[in-house]
Order: structure tokens, then sequence, then C-alpha cells
């Protein structure tokens, strides 16, 4: 027993729009304005293990190849998951694509489709031209203008610019995010009112980037170095430390271990270094790394606010992080916070690092003036040696956002024009699974292989933090709507109404379609501008005489409309058309809906009889 087809559509006013593998309008064009609905689907797989009410970690997974474009076709089978060193079973898997609408000539030949696999076409169907498919992505541009030099902030901005012209073209809606500001200007199509928000944005940097002093100058690099007791680090600073008054480098014939666990009210093992220098650089160290600590807690609570404004678009979404890079040492949990919610958001980050190709000479940069009189060897060693550990630790975030939501990040490339097309691009196909974690509260890592497929890349989050047992477990909204699809009773938050008929489909096939009628005025809608903008999620599953799942369909009707369609859509409703294509037999339907802003839900069954 099985459905080999399903189409979802809207039916309002004379209009029709149908879900498949392709999306069209079924009636004249002109009913509804360009943009005004989006509508996108993929399968609704129900996994018999898995269980919404239990703690589910749930990974997004992107397979690249060597041209870094997003691998498809691969099954549950092919991922192996490992947490730390145990091997965990995957309890859900499911796929999520999306395909970017290609630009046509309305002269240009279409391709002919495979007709084996089409529903037959209902009426002659007018296509409509590609900038009717408005809102097909949100797109969050966050320049990190508190870390990121007033240099690499302008080149940035000339290349985000190129991408805004381009990307506006193709139909996004973009709205410009600041780090030190928050949001710059509201999500439009409107290019002009982008590219004013974008050469608006500054530079604010919070601390200099030689520390509080400029001798001895110690970054906030070599700051967390000295405080989490790194002892070449501690030998650089004392020995440049004793140059700011005009003596000689000191302590550069004594090992490193000499200044091992040294502290501000203990500095006595310092090897006959002067008290009072080592008690200084320990003060000015621990100083300059709690400001650095304080700047990046700021970023990371910025990004987290932007990525929850973000969040509440309906449709695909995007958050483009453009910077220079910041430290976030010992701020990790914060990090897998943002992480937990892009993922449950479905927020894509990518991260361009401003940097560019990066290059630094030895010595101290040309626009900080210096005081020391001349550097000790074990200065220059420690600052030549650790340039590339410092250049990794300013980027390990934008890396780590990244990688752990499905994104790219661009970096040692002076090209950022490319950068930002290449980061513009959401991932073709992604990979959603799950499985139930440790309960000790603690921070594992965890790895993702593949097996029986060649790939060149996978990108997977590097771990999760452990809930701990006996605490709460706050569902997400998808969890709900699963919860909800695997009862049976009845939920009435959203108003809904069901009916369905059947018909002829092909021979040894029935055709059932089922109408879901929401009254929309009982439904709060966001103010966008002209635009009364919600989302729609329908959940549609068939369930066997004994219980077991047969199929199902997510789909989702993004709603942006004008006054007058609001108002006309406010009067009739909005009904929700789903067709199902069965064989004979008994069946339980599921329908769940929710709307995504609030994320009321209605659920509802009907018992099926087909013959």
């Amino acid at each position: 027993m099985r459905v080999l087809r399903m189409v979802i559509g809207l039916a309002v006013g004379g209009v029709a729009l149908t879900w498949a593998v392709f999306a069209q309008i079924v009636a004249p064009p002109q009913t509804l304005s360009p943009g005004e609905v989006r509508l996108s689907s993929r399968p609704y797989v129900l996994e018999a293990t898995l269980r919404a009410e239990s703690r589910l970690v749930q990974l997004e997974v992107v397979v690249r190849d060597s041209h870094g474009r997003a691998v498809p076709g691969l099954t549950k089978d092919n991922f192996v998951l490992f947490d730390g060193s145990t091997k965990r079973e995957l309890t859900a898997f499911s796929v999520d694509t999306f395909t970017a609408p290609v630009e046509t000539s309305p002269h240009s030949a279409s391709p002919v489709p495979d007709k084996s696999t089409q529903p037959p076409a209902p009426t002659p169907v007018a296509q409509l031209p590609s900038q009717n498919l408005a809102f097909r992505r949100w797109i969050g541009l966050l320049f990190d203008d508190l870390n990121t030099a007033p240099g690499d902030l302008a080149h940035a901005k000339i290349a985000a610019s190129r991408f805004i012209k381009e990307a506006v073209q193709s139909g996004d809606r973009i709205a410009v995010f600041t780090t030190s500001r928050g949001r710059a200007s509201e999500f439009t199509d409107d290019s002009k009112a982008i590219l004013v928000a974008v050469t608006k944005v500054q530079s604010h940097p919070r601390i200099s980037p030689g520390g509080v002093a400029q001798c001895p100058r110690i970054t906030a690099y070599e700051a967390y170095q000295i405080v989490k007791g790194d002892p070449s680090a501690m030998k650089a600073k004392v020995s440049e430390a004793c140059t700011c008054s005009g003596g000689p480098p000191c302590g550069e014939d004594l090992p490193d271990t000499a200044f091992e666990n040294l502290t501000p009210t203990d500095p006595s093992k310092g090897g006959g270094i002067p008290t009072e220098i080592l008690v200084a650089v320990l003060a000015q160290a621990q100083q300059t790394w709690d400001q650095a600590r304080i700047a990046s807690q700021v970023t990371l609570d910025a990004i987290e606010s932007n990525l929850n404004q973000l969040a509440r678009m309906p449709g695909k979404r995007m958050l483009l992080l453009a910077s220079s890079g910041f430290l976030s040492n010992t701020l990790d949990q914060e990090q897998d916070s943002i992480i937990n919610k892009a993922l449950r958001a479905g927020v894509v980050i990518n991260s361009l690092d401003a940097k560019g190709l990066y290059a630094e000479a030895p010595g101290r940069p040309l626009n900080e003036s210096v005081e020391s009189v001349g550097l000790g060897v074990s200065t220059m060693v420690f600052e030549m040696r650790t340039l590339g550990d410092r250049l990794e630790e300013v980027d390990s975030a934008l890396a780590r956002f990244a990688e752990s939501t499905g994104g790219l990040l661009f970096r040692d490339n002076n090209d950022l024009n490319l950068g930002f097309r290449q980061l513009g691009l959401l991932p073709s196909c992604t990979y959603l699974i799950g499985f139930a974690p440790s309960e000790d509260g603690k921070y594992h890592k965890i790895k993702v292989e593949l097996k029986n497929v060649r790939h060149d890349l996978v990108q997977v989050r590097p771990g999760y933090f452990a809930p701990t047992s006996g605490t709460s477990h706050q569902p997400s909204a998808s969890e709900k709507m699963e919860v909800l699809m695997r009862g049976s009773g009845e939920r009435t938050d959203l108003p809904t109404a069901i009916s369905e008929k059947l018909g002829t489909a092909t021979p040894g096939e029935r055709e059932l379609t089922i109408q879901v009628h929401i009254d929309i005025q009982k439904i709060i809608f966001e103010q966008q501008k002209d635009r009364h903008v919600q989302k729609l999620i329908f959940l549609a599953a068939l369930f066997d005489s004994q219980g077991n799942f047969v199929t199902g369909k997510q789909a989702d009707m993004e709603l942006a409309l004008k006054p007058e369609s609001f108002d006309r859509f406010s009067k009739t409703g909005i009904n929700g058309v789903i067709r199902l294509e069965v064989r004979p037999g008994t069946y339980r339907l599921r329908i769940v809906v929710q709307e995504a802003l609030h994320g009321n839900l209605s659920a509802t069954d009907q018992n099926l009889k087909i013959r």
C-alpha cells in the first residue's frame, strides 16, 4: 500500500496554487500580485523510532563536492554518527531541498517534463515570469563593525553592494544589521534603500588592536595566552616591558619554565625579574583580556539578536556575517546557543573573513606608535610563531557558525566580490538527522562520517551540550507538530475546517481531495510596510488500519499580502487544497496546521475507506 503522488495547494477567490515538484498558478495570474504567495514543499517522513517529546538532538548536515556544491541523493544508511567515541543510532532522518529559481526569457524554450512523474494538468497553466517569485529568500546582511578595521570594512561594503544588486534582481529580500546598533534597515527588495543603509555602516571598535597600553604592547590574543598560563607569552611581554623605560630586554636567558604559574599575588617565581614588572604585565594582560572578552560577548549577543529577528521571517533564511574575526575563547556555550537557535529556526549562517588574504610583516603595525626602544628576541620569536594561531583563533567563531549550520566560510582570499557571490547561495540539499543524546549536562564532540559514497566535505556542528537528567525540555515548534501528528486528538488553536471528496485518478487508484479552510481573521499577521506577513505550515499524513505511517508531505505557504488581498481573504478565508492519489484501503488521515509567527496549531483526524 502506498501513495503515488501528493499535491498540496491554495485555492481562494478563484485562485488555486499547487505544490508538487514544481509550482504553478491555475487561473488568471492577475488575481494575485507578484510575491504575495510563495509555495514550497518537501516529503514528510515519520520515523518509526522518533519520539518528538524526547530530547532529540537535531543535526543539519551538508555534503559538498570538490567544487563546493551540495551532494544530493543520500539516504539514512549513508550516514554514521559518533558521539565522542560512541556510535549513535540515527532516530530521525529527512532531506530538505532548495532549488533557486532560474531566470528565463519569455521566448526561451521550456524543457519537456517527464509525463510519467508529473500529475495530470487540470486546466491550462499560466506561467508566471520569474520576477513574480518574490520573497524567495530573506537575507540578513550582518556587518561586524565592532571588530572589523575601517579598511577591511570598506572593502566588504563595496563587495556587498555588488552582491545586493544581484540578489535583489533575483527576488531576495535583504535587511542590513550591525553588531553595534542592530538592524540598520528593514527587510526589503528596494536595492537603493539597502545600499543607503550599507553606506552608513562605519567601524566602531571597542578596544585598541594593541591593547590598553602602548608599552608593553599586549594584544587581546597575547593577553589571553598570558591569562591562561602560556610561559612563552609571559616571557615575551616581560622582556618587552623592561625596554619601556629605555632599558635592555630582561629575562632573555631564562627558560620558559621560569615564567610558569605566575599570578599577580605571587609573582616570586620570576627568576630574578623585578616584581613590579611581573605584577604590571600580569595586571595589564588581565585587564586587556577582560575588555576583549566583554567585547566578544557583546558581539555574540548582537549576532543572536539579529538571528532572532531573521528567524521570524517566512521562507528560506540566511545570515551573512562579514567580520575580521574576534576572540571567542571561553564563550563556547554562548556560541552553541546561537547555533541551536539557528538550527531550530532553519537559518544558515555564512561567514566572510573581511581581512582577505592576510599578510603581516615582522614588527609592529606602521599606524601604531611604539614607546619601546627595541624588542627582545623572545618577543619577536613569539609574535612571529603565533601569527598563524592568532588568525585561526579570531576566525574560529566564524568557522564554527558556518560549519555548524550548513553554511560556508570564505577566507584567505582578497576577492570579496567572489566571496559574497559564493556565500549568497543556500545549499541545494540538506540532510536532517537526529539522535537521542546523553543526559550528563556536558559538552559532547560529535562526528558524522559517510559510507559507500564519495565526498569532499561534510559540514555539521562540532558538538552539543547534553541536557541534564531530570530537567524539563521545552519542545520546539517542529517537535510540537510532530507530537500532534503522532496523536489522535483534536486541537483548535487555529480556526480550521476540513472537508474531503473522492474522485477517480488512474486505473486502480483514487484521487482524494482534502480542503483545509482557515479563517485568517483570527490569525495575527506581522505588518511590514504595505504587506501582511505570515507563514502557514501544513502536515498531511496517511496511516493504515494498523496505525502504520504510509506517507506524508510538508508544505509551507508564505504570505506577504497587500491590503486589498488581505481584506479579500479575511472575508473568504484561505483553503489549503491537498490532493492524494491512493490505492483502495482503509486509512486514517491526519492533518496538522501551524502558523509560524506565534506557533498556534490545529490538528484533526478523518477515517477514510477508499474503494
